[in-house]
C-alpha cells in the first residue's frame, strides 16, 4: 500500500517481495514434520530475549530533556522471502494430507542475515483460513555463533488488527505481531500448524530501520499545551488587541496536565510510505494499554529507528493504512506519536480489533511479560491517558464504560481485555490500576467542561439580552425554580451587536463574561465580576462576518477553556478554540455540515455516559442535539421531539433548578413572548415543559 511519491523509493522493497518459492536458495526447506511429532503447543505469551538481556527496573531509568532523531525521513528496508507459494493450488498433496490427517505441519525458513537493529514477521494470503488455535509461530536468533531457544511469536489473528469490515482490513495480510529482535546476526522463524494446510503466499519479513544521513538532539515537537490544531482558517488572529488600557490577565488556573509528544517527523516517518488521503475519525471512549513484545535492551538513540520498523512492517508487509498504535511510549518515559491525523483528535488506528473506532491505544516498547515496566514509563501512561482521555471527556478513573458494542470495566484497559492475548505482558497489566489512579488525579478541574453560564454568580443560570429601544445588554436572572426574576441593566451597550453570547467563565476567573460578535466581523470578550458589570471588549478574533451562526460551546477541545462552534458560510461546521483573553486558536472543521441548520446552540452536557458537551442545531422544524467528542467532531445526535416552529429564539443552559441532571432548553415563542423551559434529565428525555415568564422589548438573547 505505498504512494505514487513512494514507489521509487520503493523498489528494492518489491523486487523483494516478487522473490517467490522459485528462489528456493533462500529458502531452508519446507520441512513438513508429520504425524510421529508433537504437535504445535498453544502460544502462552512472546519472549525475544537476547543472551545477555538486561533486564529494565523501575529505579533506573530517567525522562530525559530532549532525544537524537533524524534530520530527514528515514527509509527502513524491508526484505521478504517468500516461503510457500502465492496461491493455494500450489500447495504439496503432502503438506493437505498431513492436514486432513490432524498431523502437525512446519515451515522453517532458512537462517536470514540482519543488519541493523532487527524487526521480523510472518505474514500470508488474505483470505488463507488458518485457525487461530491450529497455528504457532517462533523465531530464534545468532549471536556470536550461538543461537537462543525457539521463542513464540504472537499469532493472535483477530487482536491486533484494523476493524472487521473495515476498508483498512479488506486486504490485509494476516500473520504474526513484529518481533523487535534487536543486534543480532542471524535471524530464523518456523510456522507450525496443527490439523491445518500451511497457508499460501507466506513471508518472512526482515526490516531494519535504516541510517539517517544526520541527527541532532531535539525537545518533543509536539507541545500540546499551546494549540496543535490541523488546519488555520478565518476568524483568528496572532495577537489580540486590548482596547483603552484594559488588562489581558488571566487569574491562575488548574487543568490536565499536558504531556509533550515527539512527532512522527522526529522518529524519521516517510510519509509516502503510508497511504495517502486523509485519516479516519470516530469516537474515543476509552484507551487500550499495548505493549510491542520485543527485546527491552535498546538504547534512547534507537527508540526512533524501532518505530520506523513497526510502521514499515504494519503497512509493508500487514497492508495497513499507517502504523497500527495511535501513540507509542519507550522505556525512559518518552511519548511518540503514532499514526497520523493529529494527537488530539479521535484517530481510528489497527490495535484493538473491534474497537479501533472507539478507542486509542498507546503500546510500551518492550515486553513486560518478562520485566517490570520502568516508573517512568507507567507515569507517562498516566499523563497521555489523563490528557487524550479528557479531550473526550473521559474520566481516566471511570468505572463501566460502554466501548463499541461492549461494556468494559474501566475507561483504561488492557489489549488482553478486549481479545486472547497476552498483551501488554502480565507485569504492565498489573499496573493498570496505578495508570487509571494518576489519569484521574491528574484530570484537573474537571467541572470546568460543565456550562457555566451564571453571569451574576448566584448559583443559578442567567440569559443576557440587548434592549432593543437604547441596544443596552441587560441579564436576566432566574430563581432556582425554572422563573424569571427581574431585568438588571449592565455597564455594556451593544449598538454594533450581531451575536449576542452568555460565555461562562471564558477567562477562567470565576465569573461569568459576554462574547460579542459585532457587525465588523470582530469576536470581543467582555469580561464580568460577578456583579453585572463588564470591562471594555478585548477583541479575540476578526473575520467572522461569514460565519452564519455561533455559539459558545464549554471546553470542546479538553484544554480547560470554553471554545466556539459556528457555521461557515461554506457550511461547515467549525471550532474555534478558546485562549480566555487571548485570540481565538486557529479553526477546523467538526463536520462538512449539517444540512439546513439555521442555529447553532451550545448546550453543556445533556448525557450523563460522557463528559463533553454537546451542541444542539436547529434544522427547519427541529432540535437535533448532536454529542461531541473532543476535537474530533460531531457524532451521534438525538430529536428530542420538540416543535420549533412556533419559537423565535432558543436557549441553551445548565440545570435550572441547580441540580447535575445536565442541561435545560430555553424557547421563547414568538407568538407572545413567553419563555418556556424543557427540563433535561439524565435518562435522555424530558422531565417538565415549565413556563418562565413573558420578556418583551428585546431583539437578541444568549
Amino acid at each position: 500500500m505505498l504512494s505514487q511519491a513512494g514507489e521509487e523509493r520503493s523498489s528494492d522493497v518489491e523486487r523483494a517481495r516478487s522473490r517467490y518459492v522459485a528462489s528456493t536458495q533462500q529458502l531452508l526447506v519446507l520441512g513438513f514434520v508429520l504425524a510421529a511429532l508433537v504437535p504445535a503447543s498453544t502460544v502462552v505469551d512472546l519472549k525475544v530475549v537476547r543472551p545477555g538481556e538486561v533486564p529494565v527496573s523501575g529505579s533506573q531509568v530517567a525522562v530525559p530533556s530532549a532525544a537524537q532523531v533524524p534530520v530527514k525521513p528515514v527509509d527502513a528496508h524491508l526484505e521478504e522471502i517468500s516461503l510457500t507459494a502465492p496461491r493455494a493450488g500450489r500447495i504439496t498433496a503432502q503438506a493437505k494430507k498431513a492436514a486432513d490427517a490432524g498431523d502437525a505441519v512446519t515451515v522453517t525458513s532458512l537462517p536470514q542475515p540482519v543488519d541493523g537493529f532487527g524487526t521480523v514477521g510472518l505474514t500470508w494470503a488474505p483470505g488463507a483460513v488458518v485457525p487461530e488455535e491450529a497455528v504457532a509461530a517462533d523465531v530464534r536468533t545468532l549471536v556470536d555463533g550461538t543461537w537462543s531457544d525457539w521463542q513464540a511469536l504472537d499469532v493472535h489473528l483477530d487482536d491486533h488488527a484494523p476493524d472487521p469490515d473495515s476498508a483498512e482490513a479488506d486486504g490485509s495480510r494476516p500473520g504474526t505481531m513484529e518481533a523487535i529482535v534487536g543486534e543480532v546476526d542471524q535471524v530464523q522463524t518456523r510456522l507450525r500448524l496443527t490439523g491445518a494446510q500451511v497457508p499460501a503466499d507466506l513471508r518472512l519479513a526482515v526490516i531494519t530501520p535504516g541510517e539517517a544521513d544526520a541527527s541532532r538532539s531535539e525537545s518533543p515537537e509536539i507541545e500540546t499545551g499551546a494549540d496543535d490544531a490541523p488546519e488555520p482558517a478565518e476568524g483568528a488572529e496572532s495577537t489580540a488587541r486590548v482596547e483603552e488600557g484594559e488588562a489581558a490577565t488571566l487569574s491562575a488556573a488548574a487543568y490536565t496536565s499536558k504531556p509533550s509528544i515527539y512527532s512522527r517527523r522526529q522518529w524519521g516517518a516517510d510519509e509516502s510510505v503510508r497511504e495517502a488521503g486523509p485519516p479516519d475519525y470516530h469516537e474515543v471512549r476509552g484507551g487500550f494499554v499495548h505493549h510491542t513484545v520485543n527485546t527491552n535492551s535498546y538504547t534512547r538513540d534507537q527508540v526512533p529507528g524501532i518505530i520506523r520498523s513497526i510502521y514499515a512492517y504494519h503497512v509493508q508487509s500487514r497492508g495497513w493504512r499507517d502504523i497500527g498504535y495511535n501513540f507509542l511510549i519507550d522505556k525512559f518515559g518518552r511519548i511518540w506519536e503514532g499514526r497520523y491525523g493529529g494527537v488530539d483528535r479521535p484517530v481510528v488506528g489497527a490495535h484493538t480489533s473491534g474497537y479501533n473506532s472507539y478507542a486509542f491505544a498507546a503500546s510500551a516498547i518492550g515486553n513486560f511479560d518478562n520485566v517490570a515496566p520502568p516508573t517512568a514509563l507507567v507515569n507517562a501512561f498516566g499523563t497521555l491517558y489523563a490528557w487524550k482521555l479528557s479531550l473526550h471527556g473521559v474520566r481516566g478513573n471511570k468505572g463501566s464504560t460502554r466501548i463499541g458494542d461492549r461494556t468494559f470495566s474501566h475507561a483504561i484497559m488492557g489489549h488482553r481485555d478486549a481479545g486472547s492475548t497476552a498483551c501488554p505482558g502480565r507485569y504492565l497489566y498489573a499496573k493498570l490500576s496505578t495508570i487509571r489512579s494518576q489519569a484521574g488525579s491528574k484530570q484537573a478541574s474537571w467541572a470546568a467542561r460543565e456550562l457555566q453560564s451564571q453571569i451574576s454568580g448566584r448559583g443559578y443560570p442567567d440569559l443576557v439580552a440587548r434592549r432593543s429601544a437604547d441596544k443596552r445588554i441587560v441579564v436576566i436572572r432566574t430563581d432556582g425554580n425554572a422563573r424569571f426574576g427581574t431585568p438588571r441593566a449592565t455597564n455594556l451597550i451593544g449598538g454594533t451587536s450581531a451575536t449576542l453570547m452568555n460565555a461562562g467563565d471564558w477567562d477562567r476567573d470565576g465569573d461569568g463574561d459576554i462574547l460579542i460578535r459585532h457587525t465588523d466581523g470582530t469576536v470581543r470578550v467582555n469580561r464580568g465580576n460577578g456583579t453585572e458589570t463588564f470591562a471594555t471588549g478585548v477583541i479575540i478574533g476578526r473575520g467572522f462576518q461569514s460565519v452564519s451562526v455561533i455559539d459558545v460551546v464549554t471546553d470542546i477541545t479538553g484544554d480547560g477553556w470554553p471554545d466556539l462552534v459556528g457555521k461557515h458560510s461554506t457550511g461547515e461546521i467549525r471550532v474555534w478554540p478558546g485562549r480566555g483573553t487571548s485570540a481565538l486558536g486557529a479553526s477546523y472543521r467538526m463536520r462538512s455540515a449539517v444540512s439546513g441548520s439555521t442555529q447553532v446552540i451550545g448546550a453543556g452536557r445533556f448525557y450523563a455516559d460522557d463528559g463533553s458537551p454537546e451542541v444542539v442545531f436547529r434544522v427547519s422544524s427541529k432540535l437535533l442535539i448532536f454529542r461531541t467528542n473532543g476535537p474530533g467532531g460531531l457524532t451521534t445526535y438525538s430529536d428530542p421531539g420538540i416543535d420549533t416552529s412556533v419559537f423565535d429564539f432558543i436557549l441553551a443552559t445548565k440545570d435550572l433548578r441547580g441540580a447535575s441532571t445536565g442541561g435545560d432548553l430555553l424557547l421563547r415563542r414568538k407568538s407572545d413572548g413567553m419563555w418556556f423551559a424543557y427540563e433535561h434529565n439524565q435518562s435522555g428525555g424530558w422531565d417538565r415543559k415549565s413556563q418562565m415568564g413573558v420578556v418583551r422589548g428585546y431583539d437578541q438573547f444568549g
